[in-house]
């Protein structure tokens, strides 16, 4: 792995999924704890980023009326919409506070839909910058990091899935994509084989 072709693309790392008061935190809260998934977030941030690994987030936010959904939203936008969450320039949609994020790091603006790459320039940013590989980190797993595991790999991008820093809503849709999906799209893998990979 050629770490200076590779990227760590952070999905949605934001206070309403990832903190006590957030509006979805609840919904996640089994899954964070089970697997300690902030910790490892920052973990991967961290030593990928003084591997010399780009760091790159894409957080999702709305207008306060969520006028991006349409008239009619439904399933996952809906129950969004329904939790008054990630509004933008609020508590809720920022970078969650105790995520290691710095100033160097490259915040992909735009995302209002699952896969991170639909109205967004993340690909130009990532081909401007020479990547071929990323590893994929954050919420939701079987919903936008799996989104956008498609689409990177439809794409060409070598796709890392890191399984130990990605959350979801429930154990179970959790373990399904994790062991279903995830390999038909990424090498899955936890954060610890990722780094050891890049180092050797």
């Amino acid at each position: 792995m050629n770490v200076k072709q590779t990227a760590v693309v952070l999905l949605e790392l934001q206070n309403d999924f990832l903190n006590e008061g957030g509006k979805l935190y609840p919904l996640l809260k089994p899954v964070l704890e089970a697997y300690d998934v902030k910790a490892n977030q920052n973990a991967l941030i961290r030593a990928a980023r003084a591997s010399g690994m780009l760091i790159v987030h894409v957080p999702i936010s709305f207008s306060a009326d969520y006028r991006e959904m349409g008239d009619a939203p439904y399933g996952i936008l809906q129950a969004v919409k329904n939790a008054g969450a990630l509004i933008k320039s609020t508590w809720g949609s920022a970078i969650a506070e105790d995520i290691d994020i710095q100033a160097d790091d490259i915040v992909v603006e735009g995302k209002s839909g699952i896969d991170a790459f639909a109205g967004t320039h993340l690909d130009f940013v990532l081909r401007s910058h020479g990547i071929t590989s990323i590893a994929l980190a954050g919420q939701l797993t079987n919903i936008c990091i799996e989104s956008t595991m498609r689409a990177a790999y439809d794409k060409g991008y070598r796709v890392f899935g890191i399984t130990d820093a990605s959350a979801t809503i429930g154990l179970e849709q959790y373990d399904a994509s994790i062991e279903h999906n995830w390999p038909m799209f990424s090498e899955p893998m936890t954060h610890n084989v990722f780094l050891d990979r890049a180092a050797a």
